[in-house]
């Protein structure tokens, strides 16, 4: 009997590690979710007039849920904005849905990348001067590129992201609204 008690904990003390190394993989949790606060960058050739303001604020909220150990599905939505002395706007809403990879780097340092498309509602204004304001609205589709940094500490998260995203042209114009994006991200990990 002390044999079998004597095997049966050792066996447990062996598989202990493979066990909670199974609980780590889940390296954002089960799921996620994080605020965002970037700079936007819009690099389509009709912002290179040096007049032109091609920046802004961006401002998102994305969430993740885990679909195996080291993959997760999620989404983001935001709204980038950058407004020029001259009277331009650029009001620009993603939608988007993204699969992402993660991996972890270090203790508690995680590093993902992903892809993904969207759907954005896309307004330009400009004034000319003396002149009325003109503004030109859309729905464009897309595609993006990412990748983040994540520092987690128990349930709370903090970290750097960076986007490139795509998009098609206005329908009426030949301009499309294509951008890189980057800042820091607070959230929570489930």
């Amino acid at each position: 009997m002390k044999r079998l008690l004597l095997s049966a904990v050792c066996i447990i003390f062996l598989t202990m590690p493979a066990v909670l190394h199974a609980q780590e993989k889940a390296l954002l949790g089960k799921s996620n979710f994080a605020l965002k606060l970037d700079y936007i960058v819009f690099t389509d050739s009709i912002f290179d007039s040096p007049l032109a303001e091609d920046d802004g604020v961006y401002v998102g909220i994305e969430g993740y849920g885990k679909i195996s150990p080291n993959l997760y599905i999620g989404g983001e939505i935001g709204q980038g904005t950058n407004v020029d002395i001259l009277g331009d706007e650029i009001d620009f809403f993603p939608v988007e849905l993204n699969l992402k990879y993660a991996i972890e780097t270090a203790s508690n340092f995680v590093v993902d990348f992903g892809a993904g498309v969207s759907y954005s509602y896309t307004e330009v204004s400009h004034q000319g001067f003396f002149g009325p304001i003109e503004t030109i609205d859309d729905w464009v589709w897309g595609g993006q590129l990412f990748g983040d940094l994540t520092y987690k500490i128990n349930w709370f998260s903090i970290g750097l992201n960076a986007k490139y995203q795509f998009t098609e042209d206005f329908k009426d114009a030949d301009a499309g609204l294509s951008n890189w994006r980057a800042g820091i991200q607070i959230g929570a990990v489930f």
